[in-house]
């Protein structure tokens, strides 16, 4: 299939990507950053990059009859004040509405899926933050109705709960910080980026029926409002 994965330069999108290609299908990544998929990983000649913003809907690329769309591009401002955080809601909402509206209504479309966030079911996080989440999450479900209606093609949100990530190192490799969120997660681990992928590839080739649904991917963690510093 042809597939589009926002934010393949690192984490949880590359490890999208990589799982694709090394089972058969051509990806084409979008990011601010250069590619980091090299010659030495399993279907790197099927692999298409271009560097853009996806907040520019100018700068996106032409792509056209995409098969999978995933909107996985996103940052974190760890800061209260929603004014310093307002970029959080450009990039994590308003770029992945571009996106979306770019590649995801056409004929060619069976599946699109959004990177949300358990921030976006508890509001646990920064303001900004999980406002932008949730609405993705508003997005998804008005998006699914369209792409249902028009292409037959499911739509969906994985909202994740901690994932072992370049952006949460500093929490990661702090003992004090790590043992206090573990101990309000039951299951005692974060996901790894490669079994969110797993959930992404599941979502979006072996699912064919389940439609506008926000999943919750975590730990069970809870109670983690005063435990987000980094």
């Amino acid at each position: 299939m042809k597939v589009v994965i926002t934010g393949t330069s690192r984490g949880i999108g590359k490890a999208a990507a990589l799982l694709f290609l090394q089972n058969g299908h051509d990806v084409f990544g979008i990011d601010v950053g250069e590619s980091t998929i090299q010659k030495i990983d399993d279907g790197f000649e099927r692999y298409t990059h271009y560097v853009a913003d996806i907040t520019n809907k100018a700068s996106l690329p032409e792509i056209s009859d995409v098969e999978i769309l995933i909107n996985n591009a996103g940052i974190q401002t760890p800061v209260i004040d929603v004014e310093k955080a307002s970029c959080d809601i450009t990039t994590n909402l308003i770029g992945t509405m571009y996106v979306t509206e770019q590649y995801a209504f056409q004929s060619k479309i069976k599946s699109v899926l959004f990177n949300a966030s358990v921030s976006a079911l508890h509001g646990n996080e920064f303001p900004a933050y999980a406002a932008s989440k949730a609405g993705v999450v508003g997005y998804m479900k008005n998006t699914a109705i369209r792409l249902a209606n028009e292409y037959k093609a499911t739509c969906n949100a994985l909202c994740f709960g901690g994932v072992k990530t370049e952006l949460n190192e500093t929490v990661m490799n702090n003992q004090e910080l790590w043992q206090k969120i573990m101990d309000v997660t039951p299951l005692k681990k974060w996901l790894s980026v490669e079994e969110a992928a797993q959930w992404m590839y599941f979502m979006t080739v072996t699912n064919t029926f389940c439609t506008g649904q926000t999943i919750d991917i975590s730990g069970g963690e809870r109670n983690c409002a005063d435990l987000f510093v980094w």
